[in-house]
């Protein structure tokens, strides 16, 4: 929610990496970062102004493909009724003697029936004789509905269906690990425009496997590119916006997931007499605009200042400025006096030694680029031990129940669609839910309230499923769909909650690396 929606950037720093180094400056009498120094210039260039409502709109079509790749294999490969396919001949030899009882089944006193995943032979009530289905199977549907049928993924095989989206994930935690490094070298937007390529290639190319192990190669490819372009919009989103704002980005992202979920629920139910392949390159297609990206979206403002092309900042104040309509002279004049002032720009060394010093001197060993330096702050310092033991088995849980209670969503009702639309119209309100009390009554409250009752709500519903009574229950179907729903209104309510309280409780200095860790037990 594929690693997808379990993704988190917190400030403008990418998961896993060292934290961008913010520069102290003198304005004013008062001390102030680089960071609340580019606030005020977002401030100044009017933050919500059309640059940044319509960058945003297209940056968060990300979040809509992570959402169309992570469960349309709930679509394309959902398990179908299927049986033997029948034999035209078929010998078993019972005391020396041969017999073709499936040409002469009429004159022998044996009987052939056919089954899910094997040939049984017998003699009255007796089975005297079971084999393989050896000619294949037979489905109720057409072959190409799904790649389950299309690839024969039953009986024995069955499992290799559920192994295309292991595989998935598995590309988004490389991607996540690996490919996100190259956004701090060379950009925001040359590496987030490289991926979202990668990924529309990739998914596109998903559509047209001819069999299934080329399909699990490029199904890995899109995991690697899908959640490394999501947090690379992420990150753009949030760099820029005043960091006061930033919480907005994650509370339009809720709502744009559910509905995301919507758009493939009906995409597939409007091709589900179709073959698999076209319902996959339908979604694949929904990411055609990563074509334009690159005359659409900038570099962000807040990576150029740190690597110092302070002349691309120049240019792109004044676009933001003339997008918005706004005069961008008091923008400039801010990054003129406190930025691009040599004798204001402290070394870089300085900088980052002073905001270990004011963090916690003892966590100074996070900045050092070695691995094993980075490790050691978490064995030393107990209480951040603590910490990040909470918060990984904090996201294994939801991801757990989240993705579980998600891909089995379509057995809520007898119509396959309409069990999973169920599922995904409870989200709204949960993502509702979380967006008026995540202020309100504060994180951990929240993060407390929703997970009791998600707790609470799946436990209730399964002891009713799997008691004995249950038959004698009035309206045990709807009382177990009532409660199904409100556990996955309030596990979706939780996850929301975690994703935004679990970054916040880490220490600036090593947010990077503990929110990375917490976040390296989140499957599907």
């Amino acid at each position: 929610m594929y690693v997808s929606k379990l993704i988190m950037v917190n400030n403008g720093i990418l998961l896993g990496q060292k934290p961008i180094i913010q520069r102290f400056q003198t304005l004013g009498g008062v001390t102030m970062d680089q960071g609340a120094i580019i606030d005020r210039v977002f401030i100044a260039l009017k933050w919500n102004g059309f640059y940044q409502t319509s960058r945003t709109a297209v940056l968060l079509l990300s979040l809509a493909n992570l959402g169309l790749t992570a469960v349309s294999v709930v679509f394309i490969g959902k398990a179908v009724d299927h049986k033997c396919r029948q034999l035209q001949s078929f010998n078993i030899t019972i005391q020396d003697v041969s017999y073709d009882i499936a040409s002469n089944s009429s004159s022998l006193p044996f009987e052939i029936s056919y089954t899910q995943c094997s040939v049984d032979v017998r003699n009255g009530s007796d089975l005297i004789f079971t084999s393989i289905c050896r000619d294949g199977y037979e489905y109720n549907v057409s072959m190409t509905s799904s790649f389950v049928a299309e690839w024969d993924l039953v009986c024995n095989e069955e499992s290799f269906s559920d192994f295309s989206q292991t595989v998935l994930v598995l590309g988004e935690m490389f991607g996540s690990l690996f490919l996100t490094r190259f956004a701090d070298r060379y950009g925001r937007k040359v590496s987030f425009i490289a991926t979202s390529l990668v990924f529309l290639a990739a998914n596109m190319t998903c559509a047209v496997s001819p069999n299934f192990i080329f399909y699990l190669v490029f199904r890995f490819i899109t995991g690697l590119s899908v959640a490394t372009c999501y947090q690379l919009s992420y990150i753009l989103m949030i760099e820029m916006m005043p960091t006061a704002h930033r919480a907005l980005p994650e509370k339009l992202c809720s709502f744009l997931w559910s509905i995301s979920l919507l758009c493939v629920c009906l995409v597939a139910y409007l091709t589900k007499e179709l073959s698999w392949h076209y319902t996959q390159l339908c979604l694949s297609l929904f990411a055609i605009y990563v074509i334009f990206l690159w005359w659409i979206t900038d570099e962000s403002i807040r990576w150029l200042c740190a690597v110092k092309r302070y002349k691309e900042v120049e240019d792109l104040v004044k676009k933001i400025a003339r997008i918005n309509q706004v005069d961008p002279q008091e923008a400039l004049d801010i990054l003129k006096t406190n930025l691009l002032s040599p004798s204001q720009i402290y070394s870089v060394e300085s900088d980052y030694k002073n905001q270990d010093v004011l963090i916690n001197p003892a966590m100074n060993d996070a900045h050092s680029s070695h691995p094993d330096k980075k490790l050691s702050v978490f064995i030393k310092n107990t209480n951040l031990l603590k910490l990040t033991v909470f918060s990984s088995y904090t996201w294994f849980v939801d991801s757990l129940v989240y993705d579980g209670l998600l891909l089995i969503s379509p057995n809520l009702n007898d119509d396959f669609y309409l069990g999973f639309l169920l599922g995904v119209v409870t989200e709204l309100p949960a993502t509702l839910s979380f967006c008026l009390l995540i202020n309100r009554i504060g994180r951990k409250k929240c993060t407390v309230l929703f997970h009791i009752l998600a707790g609470i709500f799946i436990l209730v519903s399964t002891l009713i499923l799997n008691t004995p009574l249950y038959d004698m229950i009035p309206g045990q179907y709807w009382i177990c769909l009532v409660l199904a729903l409100l556990g996955r209104l309030s596990v979706t309510a939780g996850f929301s909650t975690t994703l935004t309280y679990v970054s916040e409780l880490f220490p600036t200095s090593v947010r990077s690396p503990s929110v990375y860790v917490s976040l390296t037990d989140v499957t599907k």
